[in-house]
């Protein structure tokens, strides 16, 4: 029950940041504000906002801190950008994707132009939030972390590979470089920026961003295993044959992909038992590990 009031607790600090970062003056362009606000509220599980203040707040203790306000301009950053780069992965020139959450794309609600003009201008409001940490160096930290991990290296470039390998027989380990970039980039990131808001050593920020890693490739082979079984198949049909061979099911099979989402999030347990305080980082592996079928 803690750990869930925790966690609504921190879901409501992130949403009330977001909208007051989305409550522009609508004199101007009322419809690409809208469109931005729409992109973002309501949203997903805001799992990346989350993890940077369970982080941020495990390392610096679950008391009151002064210092909470900064962790949360970054976790609103890092949603901003998490939100802004699934509008370009919809549109019809990238994945096409028609519904995102339950709902028609926003390329589809307002049209390519002003979903692209609505993308772009999140990832800047996204830099804008963190320029307002008040500390001007780790102002600084954060804006060239969250600059690394988006960039044509990070997430942006798992974009880029994922489009190229769009219509090829993908490999597996494509397939993981994709994911590495695409969805651990910005877990990474929240990782990282948590550590760089406290100031921590080297070895547990190289900690904190395998942890990350390792949740968000487990997530996406539980995805991926989810999908295949609301397709028909229990797994143990020797002739039932995955739908989709760009999937860990399709190209590891449904055995070893568990096996393999199951041993991530096991390493992610282990990495974080020198720390204190991990109940919440805990929670993050158990909620990830039961959705598996």
């Amino acid at each position: 029950m803690l750990l869930q009031k925790y966690f609504e607790s921190r879901f409501e600090l992130i949403d009330e940041g977001l909208k007051q970062a989305l409550d522009f003056d609508k004199k101007h362009a009322k419809e690409l504000k809208k469109a931005m606000f729409e992109a973002v509220i309501p949203g997903g599980k805001r799992w990346r906002p989350l993890l940077l203040l369970s982080i941020f707040e495990m390392l610096t203790g679950f008391k009151k801190n002064r210092r909470l306000p900064d962790a949360i301009k970054a976790a609103v950053a890092v949603e901003l950008m998490h939100n802004a780069s699934l509008v370009h992965d919809d549109l019809p020139i990238i994945m096409n994707r028609p519904l995102r959450r339950g709902s028609p794309a926003l390329h589809v609600e307002y049209g390519n132009a002003v979903a692209i003009l609505a993308s772009d201008a999140l990832y800047t409001l996204a830099f804008e939030e963190v320029g307002q940490i008040k500390e001007a160096e780790q102002a600084l930290s954060v804006t060239q972390i969250l600059s690394t991990y988006a960039k044509s290296y990070g997430m942006v470039g798992g974009q880029a590979v994922d489009l190229l390998n769009k219509r090829k027989l993908m490999k597996i380990n494509t397939l993981r470089y994709i994911d590495m970039k695409k969805i651990g980039s910005l877990l990474q990131a929240s990782a990282d920026i948590a550590c760089s808001l406290c100031n921590t050593d080297d070895n547990t920020r190289q900690i904190m961003n395998a942890y990350a890693l390792n949740l968000g490739l487990a997530y996406q082979m539980i995805e991926d295993i989810e999908a295949d079984y609301a397709r028909g198949s229990d797994g143990l049909d020797d002739d039932f044959v995955p739908v989709s061979k760009a999937s860990y099911t399709g190209l590891l099979g449904f055995d070893k992909a568990r096996k393999t989402a199951e041993g991530l999030l096991d390493e992610s347990v282990r990495m974080i038992k020198p720390f204190s305080d991990t109940a919440v980082l805990l929670e993050f592996v158990s909620m990830i590990k039961e959705r598996l079928p």
